[in-house]
């Protein structure tokens, strides 16, 4: 088996007395982008800063390439990091800032100009080598600072919500500039952000944390659709969260009573009869069918429309249940469909696409 080119082995960081990360254990491997996903103060980026030397572990082991890097300065590490406040010389130009760390290193004139032109146009920002940092915008800023990263042709590569300072447009355009720019350059991207949208599309494998600790690792369809926890089904995505009974299992199935109603479900976790479960749905995957003279049919849950939200492409539909619940049903937008043929205080029976629902333990 190929061997991991970090290892984070019972990685733990304190400050004044608290642990920001502990315990963590984490293998990343060689070309892999792998992005750290949590809210603010939950240790994503003291794990950057403890993988790039600028901070010191006070538990555990950091392995770069099988070596023990625990206590080696960040200036000896094979590793760059792109900061979120791009950390740029406002008084050098775009070339001097991209070639800072060639100059460091003493390397000749000649090569130093082909490098940058090569990571110049890499970010495609060729021509403007000249300009001061002031005479940029903030993608090409952000830009600058990805090409001086990689223009030493690192192992590793650390983004450290790079995108957090760009506007809505500009920040999807980057996703797919940095993925691209990934497969052109094959080294390993750990990428660190809140925005689960930048973790999902981007990704090869997520993790997601809170409170200094891991709650999953996976590929981004698994934290999505198979989460671990109430904290992941929640961060990641929007959900709706109903509470079910389990009334009966058997042969990997179980019959869960929500809002009064029996339903039949997938029993993945062995969750025994009589236990208390939260059962997650994601609003595309719901059903909504306009409600006739007659009650609605089991499986099928009875609801009333309060709201509608145009969001373009879809159409949310907030949506009551007889039990007072709010949940939401996503429909795709149509002059025929969601926006007439719903209208607030109607009445609807609410399902979902089989086997779409992850079934969570009662936490």
């Amino acid at each position: 088996m190929k061997q991991a080119v970090i290892q984070l082995q019972g990685v733990g960081k304190q400050f004044h007395d608290v642990w920001a990360v502990k315990d963590i254990h984490l293998d990343i491997q060689s070309g892999e982008f792998l992005t750290i996903l949590g809210p603010s103060g939950c240790g994503k980026t003291t794990i950057l800063r403890l993988i790039s030397g600028l901070e010191t572990c006070d538990s555990g082991e950091v392995m770069i390439n099988g070596v023990n890097h625990t206590h080696v300065p960040a200036s000896q590490r094979d590793v760059n990091t792109v900061f979120q406040s791009y950390a740029l010389f406002p008084h050098m130009t775009v070339f001097e800032n991209i070639a800072f760390g060639l100059t460091i290193r003493k390397m000749g004139k000649a090569v130093i100009r082909e490098k940058v032109a090569e990571a110049l146009a890499m970010v495609k920002l060729s021509g403007l080598e000249h300009r001061r940092i002031f005479q940029l915008s903030g993608g090409q800023q952000q830009r600058v600072a990805i090409a001086r990263a990689i223009v030493n042709e690192p192992l590793i590569l650390l983004l450290d919500e790079p995108l957090s300072a760009l506007d809505y447009r500009l920040r999807k355009d980057m996703r797919i500039e940095l993925k691209q720019l990934h497969r052109k350059l094959g080294i390993t991207f750990i990428f660190v952000t809140h925005d689960q949208e930048e973790a999902l599309t981007m990704s090869d494998r997520v993790v997601v944390m809170n409170h200094g600790r891991i709650e999953q690792d996976g590929t981004p369809k698994d934290i999505y659709e198979k989460p671990m926890n109430m904290f992941v089904a929640n961060f990641v995505g929007e959900s709706n969260i109903l509470d079910g009974t389990v009334t009966a299992t058997g042969q990997g199935r179980m019959d869960v009573t929500i809002s009064g109603v029996s339903m039949n479900l997938t029993n993945s976790r062995g969750f025994s009869k009589g236990e208390r479960v939260k059962i997650l749905l994601r609003p595309e995957d719901m059903k909504v069918e306009r409600r006739g003279q007659e009650p609605c049919e089991p499986p099928l849950l009875a609801g009333k429309v309060q709201d509608l939200i145009y969001k373009g492409t879809t159409v949310d539909l907030i949506i009551q249940l007889e039990n007072g619940q709010m949940v939401f049903a996503t429909e795709f937008f149509n002059e025929d469909a969601a926006d007439i043929y719903y209208a607030p205080g109607e009445e609807v029976c609410l399902s979902w696409i089989d086997g779409w629902e992850a079934v969570l333990p009662d936490e």
